[in-house]
């Protein structure tokens, strides 16, 4: 017996190994060429920093692909297993299709338990830290904000195009100030200039753009045609100045996100609620004690699935009765797919009246209850 349950769980290690590293691989690959490489190229962060990033990508990428990599190895080691009759000769020795399988359900219990753990723990600091280091960066070297070249929008009111950058030295800098309108009334042109933090006395931040030896063109209040010729001055400096949080904040991703909170934290903001204005109402309390609710049972669920889907992958496997890896990693996605839409359609209820927690799981349920169906059929054969 004990032969028996050392090889199904070293198939299923091994399959599972190779399939859950080669979408680590795929997910991995994606996120360093659009946004670590980016990052890099541009001079947002240094290669040092990057190799960090890319380190800190892997704790927040395994849980979401061992639910796959087991769903895929399990397929691939009943398939094969049915496909070559080992099945049936074990069934003939008397053991059950559960029995056999228990090995590798084991394994997958062991891998939900750790995937919970990282949802919890070690991922949501990793993908915090991530996005950390990926705009902290930024604060520390505003100028990086700056793509040498490219239309810049970030700063309100001001359209600002550099062909190179150095450091906070911003070489052929053009700078378009605009009205509340929107409207054009200052141009800026210097060889050089510069993109700096400045710390005020009182404790807060700004931004401070000052263009060197700068030409500034100024055009006349409310002249929309363009009928009066502009003024132009030169200045031996042009300084400009706006907060940091409004130009972090905008579309930057740096506010930590409800699914980067530690258990702790979000234990704590069961309490208090997420992101609820002084004056709420009961039912915005509610739902934002709800939200941080929610979330906990998402990482819980997510990891459970690691074990769902293993379980409906042995019925499934059996099946098919296919050795093919084509076929079983084809299979795999369909079932995987599946699962993700059903959790997403799940995840869209945020009304506290629907117990959004508790609908969290129900695509581990109906994976589960379909997977017992499946397995009491194939167990009769």
């Amino acid at each position: 017996m004990r032969i028996l349950d050392r090889h199904v769980l070293t198939e299923t290690a091994i399959a599972g190994g190779v399939a859950t590293g080669a979408f680590v691989f795929v997910m991995a690959a994606g996120n360093v060429l659009s946004q670590v490489a980016s990052a890099i190229a541009v001079g947002r962060v240094s290669a040092f920093e990057g190799l960090e990033l890319v380190g800190l990508l892997f704790p927040g990428l395994i849980p979401y692909v061992l639910p796959m990599g087991m769903l895929t190895g399990v397929l691939m080691t009943f398939g094969r297993m049915g496909a070559q009759h080992e099945l049936t000769a074990m069934k003939a020795g008397g053991l059950s299709l559960l029995r056999i399988a228990a090995p590798a359900l084991w394994l997958a219990a062991g891998l939900a338990l750790f995937a919970a753990w990282m949802n919890l723990e070690v991922a949501t600091r990793s993908n915090d830290e991530y996005r950390r280091i990926l705009m902290g960066s930024v604060k520390d070297n505003p100028a990086s904000l700056i793509t040498p070249g490219e239309i810049n929008r970030k700063f309100k009111g001001l359209i600002i195009q550099a062909r190179e950058r150095d450091g906070a030295v911003l070489r052929d800098l053009w700078i378009w100030r605009l009205d509340a309108q929107g409207r054009l009334f200052e141009t800026i042109h210097t060889a050089e200039g510069r993109l700096t933090k400045v710390d005020k006395p009182d404790g807060s931040a700004v931004l401070r753009l000052i263009a060197l030896s700068a030409q500034v063109d100024t055009r006349r209040t409310g002249d929309e045609g363009f009928k009066f010729p502009s003024v132009t001055k030169e200045a031996s400096q042009a300084p400009l100045e706006f907060p940091v949080s409004g130009v972090f904040k905008e579309g930057s991703g740096y506010e930590k996100k409800l699914r980067w909170h530690t258990t702790s934290e979000l234990l704590e903001l069961m309490d208090k609620g997420w992101q609820v204005p002084p004056n709420a109402t009961p039912a915005q309390l509610a739902e934002g004690q709800m939200m941080p609710r929610t979330q906990l049972m998402s990482h819980f669920a997510s990891a459970f699935s690691i074990f769902s889907l293993a379980l409906l992958a042995v019925p499934l496997a059996v099946r098919v009765g296919r050795s093919e890896t084509f076929v079983n990693a084809a299979l795999a996605l369909a079932v995987a797919l599946s699962y993700y839409v059903l959790s997403s359609v799940a995840a869209w209820v945020k009304n506290p009246v629907f117990r959004p927690d508790l609908l969290v799981w129900l695509p581990n349920i109906v994976v589960v209850t379909l997977a017992v169906a499946l397995l009491r059929r194939a167990s009769k054969h």
